[in-house]
């Protein structure tokens, strides 16, 4: 039993920290113009909503006279642009707190059941 209560800890931790190291994330709307957003250059990454309401994220955004430039994902080399009149709303990435803690709770309870019933298998 003491072998599989550490094993127990330890996965309990393990996922802990994978969770809370890259956290439960979301985009919120900003209330701001997508001009004043992106004209300081803090902005790692943006969801544009279009006129059409489909969303576009865009990583590394920078603004270049009336057009969005940016990279389609984290990784991406390619760019690509998004004109500001085709632009409904702007929304950017925040971590959820709460989620984030939801999610760790709710991965530690799963651990806890699993190796509860593992212990019911030794005989």
């Amino acid at each position: 039993m003491g072998q599989l209560k550490h094993r127990t800890i330890t996965g309990f931790l393990l996922a802990g920290t994978m969770i809370g190291v890259t956290g439960c994330v979301g985009w919120r709307a900003e209330s701001v113009t997508p001009r004043e957003l992106l004209s300081d250059g803090e902005v790692r990454a943006v969801r544009v909503v279009k006129a059409d309401n489909t969303r576009v994220e865009v990583w590394d955004p920078t603004l270049v006279g009336d057009t969005i430039r940016g990279h389609p994902t984290e990784r991406a080399i390619a760019r690509f642009s998004i004109p500001l009149n085709s632009v409904q709303s702007i929304e950017t990435r925040h971590t959820s707190i709460g989620k984030t803690f939801l999610a760790v709770l709710g991965i530690g309870a799963g651990v806890v059941a699993y190796a509860l019933i593992q212990s019911l298998n030794t005989y």
